[in-house]
């Protein structure tokens, strides 16, 4: 019960902020351009159940005022099929750093399940857990890439194109 309270605010909150995210009469759902990403190379805390490299795709639709949406399928460490849908933020560093930026995201994740169901914190019996996930990042002409650090067990390297 403490799960589905827990999940039920995060996705409250999640939709509130995209719904008043828009600086003008824009939807939630619209964008300004696409951005996909795929995976380069995972960094894991060393566990012998870790299952070694696996695959990372995404797709963002992100909006100029730095708001993003998006879906991302993997393989997570224990070789489960996994996704993540969520919502975020992008924010820009100013200046000479204007290429560098600090990404927040939180959504819902799918796909610990037995016997990895504990590894993420809330996740349900389904295998459904909250998720917020931080990244930096680079991207200059449509290209980027992006370290992002997934809890306190692997770091995660991107590569990405704007289309």
């Amino acid at each position: 019960m403490k799960n589905k309270l827990f999940l039920a605010v995060l996705l409250a909150a999640m939709s509130s902020s995209l719904a008043t995210a828009g600086e003008s009469d824009e939807k939630w759902y619209q964008y300004d351009h696409l951005y996909a990403q795929i995976g380069t190379y995972v960094h894991y805390s060393s566990s012998k159940d870790h299952d070694g490299p696996n695959l990372f795709g995404a797709l963002e639709a992100q909006k100029s005022n730095g708001w993003l949406y998006g879906l991302a399928m993997f393989d997570n460490s224990f070789g489960q099929f996994s996704q993540y849908l969520y919502g975020g933020k992008t924010w820009n560093f100013p200046d000479d750093w204007q290429h560098f930026h600090f990404k927040l995201t939180a959504g819902v994740i799918h796909g610990y399940k037995e016997p990895w169901n504990d590894k993420i914190p809330f996740n349900s019996s389904n295998g459904w857990a909250p998720g917020i996930i931080p990244s930096l990042g680079y991207k200059k002409n449509g290209f980027g890439g992006d370290v992002i650090l997934l809890g306190n067990s692997a770091v995660l390297f991107t590569v990405g194109i704007d289309f």
